[in-house]
């Protein structure tokens, strides 16, 4: 696999960094360092054929959360709305607050509309 084949698919769901990727992105040269690094951050490490590489979305998530911590600690009432407001990807949102163990509250998608009793009663049923 080729640095432009991996260029080309940093934006698909699954994909990966080398190890001298790593190390470029958190200014670090040795691979046993590197290595560490991402072990201290609970990033596994796969073989690819010859290829050691990590997540893309494991390394986004390991690097986030920092700032997220950061954030509680500072805006313990609102952390998540300040959260929010600063991350741009949803689904890289959602694995940190997966990782925090925080419930995500979820917009619904669709109306309901009521049409009978029956339907009032599942509906509170449902929601309570």
């Amino acid at each position: 696999m080729t640095d432009e084949n991996l260029k080309e698919g940093m934006n698909c769901p699954a994909a990966i960094l080398t190890l001298k990727q790593v190390g470029d992105l958190i200014h670090r040269k040795d691979i046993e360092c590197i290595k560490k690094w991402l072990n201290g951050n609970s990033i596994t490490i796969h073989r690819l054929g010859k290829l050691t590489c990590v997540y893309k979305v494991d390394f986004d998530c390991a690097m986030m959360l920092p700032h997220v911590r950061d954030f509680k600690r500072k805006y313990p009432k609102q952390w998540e709305a300040y959260y929010k407001k600063t991350i741009k990807d949803e689904a890289l949102f959602n694995l940190i607050m997966l990782r925090m163990e925080v419930d995500i509250n979820h917009n619904p998608t669709t109306k309901v509309i009521i049409r009978s009793k029956s339907d009032q009663k599942l509906y509170q049923k449902l929601f309570t």
